[in-house]
């Protein structure tokens, strides 16, 4: 089997890998294509992956977004318009969507997001199977134009798929110049490129800022680790907070340095869900709303306050009880062992599709 696997984030690029593996290893031609986007570039080549970089991200700007994948498409058909894979695996790439239908190929789409509407629009509708977390229910993606019968369901949170790879107790911290006498509070930022993120200006900005400045004001003492996800941002936060808080520029093991943390304030959706697995006190100041963070909020591994004065409250809360810490610890590991590895349904999923297309007679998708 020829699989070609469109990796877009560095979420993608760990979530793929023991996919990836399992299919190499029985024999299979795997083809693994990506962008330029800092944090997957970075990612992929820390994972020593060979991949393909095809095309680029498009930056903020919707205009410059259309662009991007345009090109993008265009690129990714010259690739394969003589030699198509068999079977497509991806993310909801609207780029591998639009090239796996224009080219007959099966396209396999794993998906934890319906709340990034513009992305499941473009790709969900175009999708031969969908996978998804088995939280998130028929009618949020039918709502796109998916069948059904073409949804299927792994029981696991994403970040399960290489957390469960990892030994979470002889584990180093990274070396990012943490103060070991202090406590550590990690501040995620948001995917402000991203189209399901409101139009960003100078007010976005002021909500980020306004919450790291009353974390600088109100924890002195306290390791403020602040991972941003472009050079934009890196550049940003450090003209405002040089000196008062850590901003790494490399991409950080994330896994190791959750497990030295004390504290994290996520304003995304992956590193939030994977901070609340390994029962880290976990914060979610997300614009809006997702079902995977409905879901741990309900198991009691997250809490999402309204502003910043309810994130400083539970912060508080958090950082001067110990035993929140051991509970929700426990907690997490009690709901980890009780999730699977979706790498199995994956490739169950694409050994199917395979054998019911060689059953069946070609037909014209065009």
């Amino acid at each position: 089997m020829r699989v070609w696997i469109d990796l877009l984030t560095p979420k993608q690029v760990l979530f793929f890998e023991p996919v990836i593996d399992i299919l190499k290893e029985r024999g299979d031609e795997v083809i693994i294509t990506s962008r330029r986007y800092r944090e997957a570039e970075l990612m992929a080549r820390k994972r020593e992956m060979n991949v393909e970089f095809i095309g680029e991200h498009g930056g903020k700007l919707l205009a410059d977004k259309l662009h991007a994948s345009v090109e993008r498409t265009n690129l990714l058909t010259e690739k394969f318009r003589n030699n198509a894979p068999d079977i497509a695996l991806n993310f909801s790439s609207p780029e591998a969507a639009r090239v796996a239908f224009g080219l007959g190929v099966s396209n396999v789409c794993v998906n934890d997001s319906p709340h990034a509407t513009a992305t499941c629009r473009l790709t969900v509708p175009l999708t031969d199977m969908l996978i998804t977390p088995w939280i998130i229910p028929d009618a949020a993606w039918t709502q796109y134009g998916i069948e059904k019968t073409k949804i299927a369901r792994y029981k696991a949170l994403d970040p399960f798929m290489w957390i469960k790879r990892r030994d979470l107790v002889n584990i180093q911290s990274p070396d990012i110049g943490l103060d070991n006498k202090k406590a550590t509070i990690i501040v995620r930022l948001e995917e402000s490129f991203a189209a399901y993120i409101p139009a960003q200006s100078d007010v976005g900005y002021t909500v980020e800022f306004a919450l790291l400045k009353r974390l600088v004001e109100e924890f002195r003492n306290y390791n403020i680790v602040v991972l941003c996800r472009y050079s934009e941002q890196i550049d940003t936060v450090l003209e405002n907070f040089k000196g008062r808080i850590i901003v790494p520029r490399d991409l950080v093991d994330g896994v190791a340095l959750l497990l030295s943390s004390h504290l994290f304030i996520g304003m995304g959706g992956t590193m939030t869900a994977e901070a609340a697995l390994l029962g880290i006190p976990s914060i979610s100041f997300f614009r809006g709303s997702y079902f995977i963070e409905r879901y741990l909020i309900s198991k009691g591994l997250l809490t999402k306050p309204r502003d910043i004065e309810g994130v400083m409250r539970v912060s508080k809360n958090f950082l001067r009880n110990e035993r929140i810490s051991k509970e929700m610890v426990a907690r997490a590991s009690k709901i980890r062992s009780g999730m699977e590895d979706p790498s199995k349904t994956i490739v169950k999923k694409l050994d199917n599709i395979i054998i019911e297309k060689l059953n069946r007679p070609q037909i014209d998708r065009r």
